[in-house]
């Protein structure tokens, strides 16, 4: 079986000091025999719009069975002095209406995982911050589009405790990783 889990950094495993994130320790828990294979697709800093671009080689490329989507954190992220997401909530939704479409004709497994918490009063290098207020908008947007569907959605949100679970402010640590994996392996169906 092929899964493809398409992301951004959370997906990915940044700040993970075990450098497995969720994704890995999903890979660990399946059966290792020759046909199961997960495929991180998780790049730092994507955008449901950096996604767009690069998404069409990488499902034709694996040909999944399972697919999970884990994108939107970033595009709800305000630039230094802009009051706008990086992405609106009406393009996300185009975006993520188009991701599903285009997994439709290779499965129907589909799940989408919401975005987590993350420290108000962190912000990037560059001045970009996040607000949970609006990081909830983007999760009210892709559990609005899993329930039209029929598709899993698995909620995150409230998962992480941002004082103990965040290396950075934004990014899980290793213990904030290991409690987004449990709450995703209780709800995929196939792990």
């Amino acid at each position: 079986m092929n899964i493809g889990v398409w992301g951004d950094s959370i997906t990915h495993d940044s700040c993970d000091d075990e450098a497995l994130g969720w994704v890995g320790r999903i890979r660990k828990v399946l059966p290792t025999d020759d046909y199961n294979h997960i495929y991180n697709f998780g790049i730092c800093g994507d955008t449901s719009n950096d996604l767009i671009a690069r998404f069409d080689s990488e499902l034709a490329a694996i040909h999944p069975q399972k697919v999970i989507f884990v994108i939107g954190i970033n595009d709800s992220k305000f630039p230094e002095g802009s009051d706008t997401h990086l992405v609106s909530l009406e393009k996300y939704e185009q975006n993520l209406r188009q991701f599903i479409e285009k997994t439709k004709g290779h499965t129907d497994a589909i799940t989408i995982v919401g975005a987590t918490r993350v420290d108000d009063e962190w912000r990037s290098a560059r001045g970009s911050r996040f607000m949970n207020e609006e990081i909830a908008k983007f999760n009210e947007v892709m559990k609005s589009i899993a329930d039209q569907q029929g598709l899993d959605y698995i909620d995150v949100f409230e998962t992480l405790d941002t004082a103990v679970d965040l290396a950075d402010g934004l990014h899980p640590n290793a213990q904030g990783y290991q409690k987004m994996f449990e709450v995703i392996k209780a709800n995929l169906d196939w792990v």
